[in-house]
């Protein structure tokens, strides 16, 4: 294998296997953590791209309390 397709290839797995380690992450987190957080962000919230994310698992009413509260904190705009 000459070294431009090694470098690609190491690369490729390199970005796969992150992009795994994040799926996992959000997937085993504490849903009203996950949902705080989204809320705060001021993004709509996310327990359906959770849901087929991670195979079904999210506690939905732990997130909605989550959003609920993080929306709530989240920073208002000055203008």
């Amino acid at each position: 294998m000459n070294p431009i397709n090694a470098f690609l290839l190491s690369t490729l797995v390199a970005a796969a296997l992150g992009g795994c380690a994040t799926a996992s992450k959000d997937c085993s987190a504490n849903w009203y953590e996950t949902g705080q957080r989204d809320g705060r962000l001021g993004a709509t919230p996310q327990a359906d791209y959770y849901a087929a994310r991670c195979a079904g698992a999210v506690d939905r009413a732990r997130y909605q309390s989550g959003w609920e509260d993080g929306y709530a904190q989240r920073p208002l705009p000055l203008w």
